[in-house]
């Protein structure tokens, strides 16, 4: 509920709106004043933080849910502000508890225009440690 990226609860949230789709999950988000960077554009931080969100939550959607290790940005265009986006993630690839997982903002209206792309390396703890991490979650 108090999530900074999709929380309905939380006062700087976009929020992102999820939905799986055949090959990862995408969210849409327009990003207020709140979120500005350079004067009328997102800050870096908060496209860094919507695609670890969007990441976390392709992972889960393919049954391997994990934690960031490691979050590789890459800044091609500004962020507009008071623009609908689109976020899109995908797993790429899986070995052990290693989750390879790729991400994209786009503007929702210009799916090829890239604005910002991330790769990121997230890692399924076993079960022990996910108890011993995170001990009033339901199911550990």
């Amino acid at each position: 509920m108090y999530s900074p990226v999709t929380g309905t609860g939380s006062p700087l949230a976009p929020p992102l709106r999820v939905m799986p789709t055949g090959g990862g999950v995408e969210g849409t988000c327009v990003l207020g004043i709140a979120h500005e960077g350079p004067p009328g554009y997102g800050h870096g931080g908060m496209s860094a933080m919507l695609l670890d969100e969007l990441m976390g939550l392709a992972c889960a959607a393919a049954g391997t849910p994990g934690m960031t290790v490691s979050l590789q940005m890459r800044y091609h265009r500004p962020v507009p502000l008071e623009t609908p986006l689109r976020v899109f993630a995908q797993v790429n690839g899986v070995k052990d508890r290693k989750v390879s997982v790729g991400g994209v903002i786009t503007t929702d209206k210009d799916h090829s225009t890239v604005l910002v792309t991330a790769d990121g390396l997230f890692v399924s703890p076993d079960p022990d440690r996910t108890r011993e991490l995170f001990p009033g979650l339901p199911g550990t």
